[in-house]
């Protein structure tokens, strides 16, 4: 997969991540919790895809870390639903935002692959774009709903971090698995303790929302996802991934008559232009042979361990009595 075709379809895969909150704020004005809401995201992917987790000793370690970023991200999850519930989602969206600059972060401190300036560069202003578009609306909102909303960039700086570092030896699908998995399992015991008016839908409507959030905010784009952030790096996937940031204004005023203001376009150039400015590195893991040559971020270079094979007349003779 190229590099241009894996940066488009990390932002497709955000765009439809972006619509989370259509979802989102209409369960839990159903009854539902935010717990309920997260558990019931990725429960989906997780029936469907469960013969594909892969605990085999090539693909054990690999696995595991992606259970623990789904379990993170199951938790993270429902604290940006809570902070929907509560919070404009043009605000919860500029919290959200600043999860490229946790996962450059985690990427260095977790795996020591250390930034370049210009990814720095591009998840700051990322941050600054957020805090441009709807920099009074956090001045002016609840201190604890805002420490719990930054649970979900945490864990999703994280999760990326861990699928562009850890997961090659996966399939895209076999990826998807043990994260939805991770997820549902982290949530379980949280969902078990709830009131059952907060845990079950009670109508046909509410279950086909529960489906919808399953399948078009989930399964589908983190297949996608899966499949193209390793061939980017931590820093373009996550960068590339705050188009979600103006996919969620635009929700915001379609859907919840949010006002779309002057500062939430200009914040909007400002991530489209810090996704052309952060560099791509393929992960590690990504190994693409072509003839004699292995491909490595940023060049070609031929393998010592391969050397170009000895026509007829330059193979020496045998020694006598060999």
């Amino acid at each position: 997969m190229s590099t241009r075709a894996a940066t488009l379809f990390v932002l497709v895969s955000s765009v439809a991540m972006g619509s989370v909150p259509v979802f989102a704020r209409s369960l839990t004005e159903a009854g539902l919790s935010p717990v309920s809401v997260s558990f019931y995201r990725n429960l989906l992917g997780t029936i469907l895809l469960a013969g594909l987790l892969r605990f085999d000793p090539a693909r054990r370690t690999a696995t595991l870390w992606a259970l623990s970023a789904g379990m993170g991200m199951g938790l993270g999850w429902a604290a940006y639903v809570r902070a929907v519930e509560v919070l404009p989602v043009s605000t919860a969206g500029v919290i959200y935002m600043s999860y490229p600059l946790f996962a450059i972060g985690l990427a260095w401190i977790v795996f020591k692959q250390r930034a370049a300036p210009r990814a720095i560069g591009a998840g700051c202003i990322v941050l600054a774009a957020s805090i441009v578009a709807v920099g009074a609306e956090l001045a002016g909102s609840d201190t604890d709903v805002l420490l719990v909303a930054f649970a979900a960039p945490l864990s999703f700086g994280f999760a990326v971090a861990v699928l562009t570092e850890r997961l090659a030896v996966l399939r895209p699908i076999e990826r998807v698995a043990p994260i939805a998995a991770g997820s549902s399992v982290g949530l379980l015991p949280l969902v078990a303790t709830q009131p059952w008016s907060e845990t079950v839908p009670s109508d046909v409507r509410t279950w086909l929302l529960v489906v919808g959030i399953g399948l078009l905010t989930a399964i589908g784009p983190q297949w996608l996802y899966s499949a193209a952030a390793p061939h980017v790096g931590p820093a373009r996937a996550a960068v590339a991934g705050s188009v979600e940031l103006p996919t969620m204004f635009l929700v915001g005023f379609v859907w919840f008559d949010e006002a779309l203001t002057v500062q939430q376009m200009i914040a909007g150039v400002m991530v489209l232009g810090a996704v052309l400015l952060v560099p791509s590195r393929q992960s590690p893991g990504i190994t693409v042979v072509r003839r004699r040559r292995r491909l490595i971020p940023g060049r070609f270079y031929t393998s010592d361990r391969d050397p170009a094979p000895r026509s007829a007349s330059e193979t020496p003779e045998p020694a006598a009595g060999a």
